[in-house]
């Protein structure tokens, strides 16, 4: 009776905890060592002597249990502390052979010859490819590593597809991966690949990603409305080609393709960025294209009435011609011709160029000599209009009153930025010279060329936030800029 109580108790206790194997303890042993290790010393013997001991033992552990990574692992982390060029292509050549799905440590193979050799971190990246090559980050680092230092090597890498049996699939892969890049470039090896293959979709699509990345949407359109019909079926490349009709105002064509893609599929998928992407991005499109007529028809009133004021942007040397909704947004359009006639933005730079988004130009011109102000926001009066291609808008950040005379021009029609920003006039010519704008184009001016028959004297806001007009606060002298000198 008491063996079988003894043995029923040995059944019903938890068993001792096991001891870690001899694997664990030293794998452990090796983190600590690791995290002890100075990383500031590198260049001191003792660190050296140290880092090189630690690095032995890890070797040791890889030998003893080649199928753990961690050793070989741990090895490479203190090859490339030790900046040893051998050691760190054995040992990361053997973390890929041995775990080919971290490839991480490809680009840290890659990162680590680039500050010594480029060409060196490109021949490794394109050995990693042509090893793996679904592994898009290898392409995507190969392509920004090539704009940046060797460009003529993006032509010699693409002439490989030329041949009869090339893979053309891997080329539009890489094809397009590169247009997000670098546009440019994009553009002329796509037109150049699709002069050899002119039926292929994804090269097609790949060039196409270049233009609307290069803000050439009309042209990224005529591409894929080419293709042989319902040959786009991936979810991104409809996304596209929604773009394309977006950007010119043709929203009905645009929420009829991107309402199209199968949400759930896309789910199920997993493709979790772009299911987030265009949830975000269906509703709007919806919008735009139940708002757009009643914006064509408010243009055709002012068409009609022909009494908008008009402006003239020559930037470059290149005309840009505007008209500005007064109507809409009165202050807004009387602070800006104001800022013109006063010529506050001739031959000053454009700000920030967002390709695919905006250009920002105008300078409140302090250091003119001139006292800043800002402006009332106007985007919650009941005539605000709707934020698309060309609109012009008054620029703002988060804080009460921070508008003043800087605007930006959209590329792209911006409806999340619908009563949250004040639209106060549209391109009417030119909008391809505002989308093909870099950063540091000079505006040569801005010319006034038709106003209503009154001044144009905006409500102003000075510096301590008092309101008047800008003529009063133009007027006073130097000495009651701020309550500092008038208490």
């Amino acid at each position: 009776m008491i063996a079988l109580l003894l043995a029923c108790m040995a059944i019903l206790s938890p068993p001792p905890p096991a001891l870690p194997s001899a694997r664990e303890v030293e794998a452990q042993a090796l983190t600590e060592a690791i995290a002890q290790l100075n990383p500031a010393q590198p260049d001191d013997p003792a660190w050296r002597d140290e880092a090189l001991a630690i690095r032995q033992r890890a070797r040791l552990f890889s030998e003893s249990y080649p199928e753990d990574s961690r050793g070989i692992e741990a090895s490479a982390m203190l090859s490339v502390s030790l900046a040893d060029d051998a050691g760190v292509d054995a040992d990361l050549r053997r973390v890929l052979e041995t775990s080919p799905e971290k490839t991480s440590a490809g680009l840290i193979w890659s990162d680590y010859w680039l500050e010594r050799d480029p060409t060196r971190a490109i021949d490794i990246l394109e050995m990693l490819i042509d090893e793996r090559p679904e592994a898009l980050i290898y392409i995507n680092r190969l392509m920004k590593i090539l704009i940046a230092e060797a460009p003529p090597r993006i032509l010699t890498r693409f002439e490989r597809y030329h041949a009869p049996d090339a893979n053309i699939e891997q080329a539009a892969i890489e094809l397009d991966l590169l247009s997000r890049l670098s546009p440019p470039i994009g553009v002329e090896i796509g037109n150049d690949l699709l002069a050899r293959h002119p039926d292929h979709t994804g090269i097609a699509v790949g060039t196409a990603r270049g233009y609307r990345t290069g803000n050439r949407f009309a042209d990224a359109r005529l591409l894929l409305d080419n293709l042989p019909e319902n040959s786009l079926t991936d979810p991104g490349d409809v996304y596209l080609w929604s773009d394309t009709y977006y950007a010119d105002h043709h929203f009905d064509r645009a929420w009829e393709l991107l309402s199209s893609i199968d949400m759930e599929a896309l789910a199920e998928a997993q493709r979790p960025g772009l299911h987030r992407r265009l949830k975000f991005m269906l509703p709007l499109r919806q919008k735009a294209a139940e708002v757009w007529p009643a914006e064509q028809q408010k243009r055709h009133n002012d068409a009609v009435r022909g009494d908008n004021p008009m402006a003239i942007l020559r930037i470059g040397g290149r005309e840009v011609i505007i008209e500005l909704f007064e109507d809409d947004a009165p202050n807004t359009v009387a602070n800006f011709i104001a800022a013109a006639d006063l010529q506050l933005y001739d031959g000053w730079a454009a700000g920030q160029v967002h390709t695919g988004f905006r250009t920002i130009l105008g300078d409140r011109h302090e250091e003119d000599g001139l006292p800043g102000w800002t402006i009332a926001e106007e985007h919650e009066l009941p005539t605000a209009r709707p934020i698309v291609s060309g609109s012009l808008v008054a620029y703002k950040t988060s804080r009460p009153l921070s508008t003043d005379t800087t605007f930006f021009i959209m590329h792209f029609p911006g409806p999340h930025l619908n009563g949250m920003r004040t639209c106060f006039g549209r391109v009417l010519s030119g909008l391809d010279v505002i989308r093909e704008m870099n950063e540091g184009d000079i505006i040569d001016s801005i010319e006034v060329l038709r106003r209503r028959d009154h001044d144009y004297d905006p409500v102003v806001y000075d510096d301590d936030q008092r309101e008047m007009m800008l003529s009063e606060l133009l007027s006073r002298p130097a000495s009651d800029a701020s309550s500092s000198d008038n208490p």
